[in-house]
């Protein structure tokens, strides 16, 4: 299918779409957000150059003596506080040309990251064929999916969907939302700094799954897999655009962001509603003269408080063992009593069972649980960093076949449907 060179151009004009009370709450924590994140990337950009980092140590072992990756945890002094942080850095090679490297290339590599990258940058797995009739995982009870061994009929997605909501126009100051057509089509980032002051994404990061093994990694592990919705802010200072920036380099192109706020999940788990509130991530190519690509990958994240947040809930969790032994029957024949007693019920507050657990078995052992046995949160902590930079090397890798299977980047009347309106169509 091909698509009008207009229409691709149309994709970028904002269409006025009327703000909601959710969507100017949400808005009002943009300008912290960008100020944090800001202070934060001009603290790590001086700390890299330096090598300074308080606590620095290597976090994935690669097979290519050119690429790196390595974690840190330090503290960064923010106007109203000092904000204990931990991150990543590490490169990944891209591509590598079967021929000379010619203008074409260079131009080609340029609009592709910086206009179509974030709009492919998922992709699906092959998934088991179910038959007409059959009883797929989806279609058995919440509760009961966890003992179903029935097929999976969706293609499982992998990388990261991203889909624009809301921004603020540079010149007039207007903030608006984009109208839902327009939510997948990512603009062409060369337009935020100079179109756009700003705007604000939502990523959707597939198969994202949060294991605990309290018992060590070849007991129990309780799984929690869900995905993560995330909201995050664009602005020029996470883009880069730069040509000729170095001797050997054709170009540099990327993006950035700063975390907003994580999407609410209605699980019985909070899920990490309070793991990352602070930080930002980069992911930066560069093309050389002669024609190799590589990227760049960096996070910088507060240190988190705690990893689940579960409520206790007496009544709530008696229904869900209840269907659980069940098969779903108890929420259908307590209909109608469930919503009295929920009322009647009192709610306990919440805790987080990880945190807990580390602080018991230091307290047990005496603190030889962390020194022999490594329970601690650094462990976990270093365990979501190599989870993270894992998730952004499989994003990169996959969007590689895309890059390599469309004949031009320059000519939108060729591109795949897929390409123009993101990766939701």
């Amino acid at each position: 299918m091909t698509i009008d060179p207009a229409l691709n151009n149309q994709l970028t004009q904002p269409c006025p779409v009327e703000l909601t009370a959710e969507d100017l709450a949400l808005l009002e924590g943009v300008d912290k957000a960008l100020a944090d994140s800001v202070a934060l990337k001009r603290w790590w950009e001086q700390t890299d150059a330096a090598n300074s980092y308080d606590d620095r140590f290597d976090l994935i072992r690669q097979y290519n003596p050119r690429e790196t990756c390595f974690g840190f945890f330090d503290e960064v002094p923010l106007a109203d506080r000092t904000l204990r942080v931990m991150g990543t850095v590490g490169g990944v090679e891209y591509d590598q040309p079967k021929s000379a490297f010619d203008e074409n290339l260079w131009a080609e590599f340029r609009e592709f990251i910086l206009h179509y990258f974030m709009r492919v940058s998922s992709y699906r797995r092959p998934a088991a064929f179910v038959e007409p009739g059959q009883t797929r995982h989806g279609d058995v009870g919440s509760m009961l999916q966890p003992l179903s061994w029935c097929p999976e009929s969706e293609q499982t997605e992998v990388g990261f969907g991203y889909s624009q909501l809301y921004y603020k126009l540079r010149d007039s100051g207007v903030v608006g939302k984009f109208a839902q057509r327009e939510e997948y089509a990512v603009v062409d980032l060369r337009e935020i700094g100079e179109k756009y002051e700003w705007i604000v994404v939502k990523v959707s990061v597939f198969n994202f799954n949060l294991t605990f093994s309290p018992f060590g990694s070849n007991s129990m592990t309780i799984h929690f897999p869900h995905e993560e919705e995330i909201y995050l802010v664009m602005s020029r200072d996470f883009i880069t655009h730069e040509e000729n920036p170095t001797p050997g380099l054709a170009g540099r192109y990327g993006y950035g962001y700063a975390f907003l706020k994580r999407g609410v999940e209605n699980t019985l788990f909070a899920g990490s509603s309070g793991i990352f509130k602070t930080g930002f991530q980069l992911i930066n190519f560069s093309l050389d003269e002669n024609g190799q690509s590589r990227a760049r990958l960096t996070l910088v994240v507060n240190r988190p408080e705690q990893v689940l947040d579960v409520e206790i809930d007496p009544v709530g969790w008696s229904f869900k063992l209840a269907d659980l032994m069940s098969f779903g029957l108890a929420s259908r024949l307590l209909s109608p009593v469930k919503g009295v007693m929920e009322q009647l019920s009192p709610r306990l507050g919440s805790f987080d069972p990880v945190t807990a657990y580390i602080s018991l078995a230091s307290a047990v052992s005496a603190g030889l649980s962390t020194e022999r046995l490594c329970i601690s949160m650094e462990t976990l902590e270093k365990e979501m960093l190599i989870r993270h930079f894992v998730q952004h090397y499989e994003m990169i890798t996959g969007t590689l076949t895309t890059w390599r299977h469309t004949r031009t980047w320059l000519d939108p009347s060729t591109l795949p449907k897929r390409v123009i309106w993101g990766w939701h169509a």
